[in-house]
């Protein structure tokens, strides 16, 4: 890293929640601490497309314990990079300000384009550095993104509007909504080479594997890597739809702030499944955050 302070805080202002990753650069590799994540839901916002105040108000009150979480870790240079439901409402600006205020932080609202490639950048590292061509899906709350690239960047990335909390009043409404929903949106996919595989990432991907391996307590060591077929995707999502919420908390693996729009998100992951013929992806727990900190170490 160009500055001599190696100890780096990463803030995912997201949708459904906010993350931190904390790390030490040493020998020319990083060292992590386990992903910390508080539910925010600050993508649940108001008719007008503002973010609302109860979901600032949570927002605010879960970066107050990101900065001393930070401050305990003793990370000198924190780097937020906020995605869907801040850049697009009128108000997401306003929010950065009074956020960097309560968590000091080099602040970056990116593109859904570059939120596309910096999730590809995360997880590819986790595959044999080879000639083969990638593939990524990374459903968020407010957003879903998918590139194609390889070992050495991405050649094609799209944002769409369709993320877990966006469709959740959708799907509730039928288990073909999401599907209506979401095929209008996907595009062919210009795979320029050999290729690998496809990748998924986010809350909605690692939730599913955490699921399917009934995890009591959650374990990143064996979410990385882990593959979900579409088939087991779908009998999980059949499951869950007809659960009260009250069941649904009872998943092995399901956490709480997720368990109402683990569905929606399941649903685009399947549409993408379908539409693209995927009969599998590979779960990857590195995601953009890893992304950011690849690109600073550059």
């Amino acid at each position: 890293m160009s500055e001599t302070i190696n100890k780096l805080g990463i803030v995912d202002l997201g949708s459904n929640s906010f993350r931190l990753l904390l790390g030490t650069y040493e020998g020319g590799h990083w060292q992590w601490e386990p992903k910390r994540l508080w539910g925010t839901r600050l993508g649940k916002r108001a008719a007008d497309g503002r973010l609302t105040e109860e979901a600032m108000t949570r927002s605010i009150t879960a970066l107050t314990e990101i900065r001393q979480a930070i401050e305990a870790y003793g990370a000198t240079k924190v780097v937020g990079v906020a995605t869907s439901a801040i850049r697009e409402a009128s108000n997401g600006m306003e929010f950065m300000a009074k956020a960097g205020a309560v968590c000091p932080m080099e602040s970056q609202v990116i593109s859904g384009e570059e939120e596309a490639a910096l999730g590809f950048e995360g997880a590819v590292t986790t595959f044999e550095a080879d000639a083969r061509h990638y593939g990524l899906i990374d459903i968020g709350g407010g957003s879903t993104e998918i590139a194609l690239g390889t070992h050495a960047g991405t050649y094609w990335q799209r944002s769409y509007p369709i993320g877990a909390v966006r469709l959740k009043a959708r799907s509730d409404e039928g288990p073909q909504e999401v599907w209506q929903e979401t095929r209008p949106w996907f595009e062919p996919l210009p795979i320029e080479g050999p290729f690998g595989e496809f990748i998924a990432v986010g809350g909605t991907a690692t939730t599913l594997a955490a699921m399917h391996l009934k995890m009591d307590v959650y374990n990143p060591g064996k979410i990385q890597g882990q593959q979900l077929s579409r088939e087991v995707i779908e009998a999980m999502l059949l499951e869950l739809r007809y659960m009260t919420p009250e069941e649904r908390l009872k998943v092995p693996g399901l956490p709480a702030n997720r368990a109402d729009i683990i569905v929606a998100g399941g649903e685009i992951l399947t549409s993408f499944m379908d539409w693209y013929e995927i009969p599998h992806v590979i779960v990857s727990e590195r995601d953009g955050m890893e992304g950011m900190a690849a690109r600073l170490v550059k």
